[in-house]
């Protein structure tokens, strides 16, 4: 079974598993889709978790030890986490949509 098929917190949208696939190397994007999925970010329905989740990627760079750290961080106070990513003002959809990230699926949460 494919970790892509586990049950897990949070079920990754199409476009934050292609980010993964796109930002780490193939034996890393399983590691980072099971943390990703399974880790619980402290904000409720403030803010669709997929875009704390594209700031950790964005963030991380494609290291697994800053993914391991920026996630870490993002559970302490995801606000930082968008801020670092330049995801936490008000145009921050087309901020993903140009970076090609497409969120207009996505769950609803503050613009």
């Amino acid at each position: 079974m494919s970790v892509r098929n586990l049950p897990a917190a949070y079920q990754l949208e199409a476009s934050i598993l292609k980010e993964i696939d796109r930002s780490f190397a193939a034996e890393h994007r399983d590691y980072v889709i099971t943390k990703l999925a399974n880790t619980g970010l402290p904000m409720g329905a403030v803010a669709p978790p997929p875009r704390v989740h594209a700031a950790i990627l964005w963030l991380a760079k494609g290291d697994l030890v800053k993914f391991d750290e920026i996630l870490a961080g993002a559970c302490a106070d995801w606000r930082d986490t968008l801020v670092a990513a330049g995801l936490a003002n008000q145009g921050w959809k087309l901020v993903l949509e140009k970076r090609g990230i497409g969120c207009s699926k996505w769950p609803v949460g503050p613009t």
